[in-house]
Formats: structure tokens, C-alpha cells, sequence
């Protein structure tokens, strides 16, 4: 059920991770060519796996939006339920 939605906290998180890891690289290496060299294979990189990129973050938008509008229904649906519980302990 939650299959979709995992996979895309997952690639989040891994972005997340190797961007992290970017930046520590970037302190420990103050080399200005060497980072000149990782801008250049970030961006061959993006650039070569851009439709990849946009598919999958187009995906995680849209399986948030549904993971939201379905947790959105679970609250009324148990808001409901508890209301209907009150009404019943009170008579």
C-alpha cells in the first residue's frame, strides 16, 4: 500500500545524504580546481539523468499528495468515530 510512497521518502532521503556528503567533501578538499571538477561531473551527472530526476521527484509530489488526502480522511473518518463514541458514553 505504502510501496510508493516508501520509495520516494527513500530517494529523498539518499539526495538528502548526498548532499550532506557534498558539502563535507567541499570542506575537507579546499582545492579550488579540484572543485571545479566536481561541479563539472554534478552537473554531466544532472544533466544526463534529468528526465530520471523530474520523473521520480514528479512521482514523490504526487504520492505525497495522495499519502496527505488519505491521512486527511483517517482523521475525519476517526474524528467521526470518536464523536459518535461521545454521544453514546453520554446517553
Amino acid at each position: 500500500m505504502f510501496k510508493g510512497v516508501v520509495t520516494g521518502v527513500g530517494t529523498t532521503i539518499a539526495a538528502s545524504t548526498i548532499i550532506q556528503t557534498g558539502k563535507g567533501v567541499m570542506l575537507l578538499c579546499p582545492d579550488i580546481p579540484c572543485h571545479v571538477g566536481f561541479g563539472y561531473n554534478g552537473g554531466y551527472l544532472t544533466h544526463k539523468y534529468r528526465k530520471e530526476i523530474i520523473s521520480i521527484t514528479s512521482k514523490t509530489a504526487e504520492q505525497s499528495k495522495d499519502f496527505i488526502l488519505r491521512q486527511k480522511e483517517a482523521i475525519k473518518d476517526l474524528i467521526a468515530e470518536t464523536q459518535t463514541d461521545l454521544k453514546t458514553m453520554m446517553f
